[in-house]
């Protein structure tokens, strides 16, 4: 099975509304990639894990270049509703829409459970030593 899921978000950063284009592909389980852009062009492009978005959703998590958290201000699906802080190297702080994020993360463990992400190490060492990364 290969499942990939894609779904547009919209983000703050700051008091700015930022598009966020999330993908989850099953090949790179543990990972959801955030591209942040303007409609056309991508400006960056962030490989967060899964799990750490989830439990960001509930405490904070995370150091270094990137850290999670609940808060009640900042980006709301709907008024009065809790937005979730992603903080991506210390200086830019986005919100999400809890309720948003949430769904899309959902659908990811619908796709792979937790516990049963599989990674083809043999694929990823051929695809690292190709690349050079």
């Amino acid at each position: 099975m290969n499942a990939v899921l894609h779904d547009k978000l919209f983000m703050r950063l700051h008091e700015l509304p930022v598009l966020a284009h999330m993908t989850y592909d099953d090949g790179d389980p543990y990972a959801v990639r955030v591209a942040f852009t303007d409609g056309e062009y991508v400006y960056a492009e962030w490989r967060l894990d899964r799990g750490m978005l989830r439990e960001g959703m509930r405490h904070a998590v995370g150091e270094g270049d990137v850290r999670v958290w609940p808060g009640s201000q900042g980006a709301r699906d709907v008024p009065g509703v809790p937005g979730v802080h992603i903080e991506l190297c210390g200086e830019a702080d986005f919100t999400v829409g809890e309720e948003s994020l949430a769904r899309f993360l959902e659908r990811t463990y619908e796709a792979v459970p937790e516990g049963e992400e599989r990674v083809d190490v043999d694929a990823l060492v051929t695809r690292l030593l190709a690349t050079g990364s």
